[in-house]
């Protein structure tokens, strides 16, 4: 009598260890991209704010005080205005800072300057809005060893360079939706600092 032939496995009963692997290592995979790609998008969002006081904030090697925010700002240009697109108005934001030691004035640079909408919608400065700025830009203040006979007398004193231990001035200009430009919040991030960023009440 001939005896009976063993069955040979199947393709599925050979890889099932190799099957059950992949089973585990795909979802877990997916799950660690996902995690890591959710936690850079986290950390890098600003959310936790430091609010500037009127009397004035320590923060980032200086002190920060009060922003004013200006609603479609003078002086006009005396070219033709840009036309801005249907339903938006300009915003001019002063900001003032002082340092006490000079050379920390270099570790205020790479600040990026924004206004948050009280829904949460963010505007980064409008860098093509030179005609409405009448202060230097950025978080470093001016730049000029001496004033200046070819700048407007009234804000050449504002381009020099800043003073230890003495307040100055820098602006940042955004186009806005007009409906939401009288209540827009001033803010500064630094990618050095986030997810903390200054605030700026209104």
């Amino acid at each position: 009598m001939i005896g009976a032939r063993r069955a040979k496995r199947g393709w599925f009963r050979r890889n099932s260890i190799a099957l059950a692997t992949l089973v585990i290592t795909i979802p877990l995979a997916g799950w660690w991209t996902t995690r890591s790609d959710y936690k850079s998008w986290y950390d890098g969002e600003p959310r936790d704010p430091v609010i500037v006081a009127a009397a004035g904030t320590a923060y980032a090697d200086a002190t920060w005080y009060a922003a004013s925010v200006e609603v479609d700002p003078d002086p006009k240009p005396k070219s033709q205005p840009e036309t801005l697109p249907p339903g938006t108005t300009r915003v001019r934001v002063y900001l003032r800072l002082q340092v006490d030691d000079l050379a920390k004035v270099e570790s205020l640079g790479g600040c990026l300057v924004h206004v948050r909408a009280p829904d949460g919608r963010i505007w980064d400065e409008s860098i093509l809005e030179d005609d409405f700025q009448d202060r230097p830009t950025g978080c470093t203040g001016g730049y000029d060893d001496k004033l200046q006979t070819w700048r407007d007398p009234r804000i050449a004193p504002y381009y020099l360079k800043p003073q230890a231990k003495k307040p100055f001035e820098t602006v940042a200009v955004f186009v806005v939706p007009t409906g939401v430009a009288a209540t827009v919040q001033p803010t500064i991030t630094w990618a050095t600092r986030l997810p903390q960023y200054l605030a700026f009440p209104r």
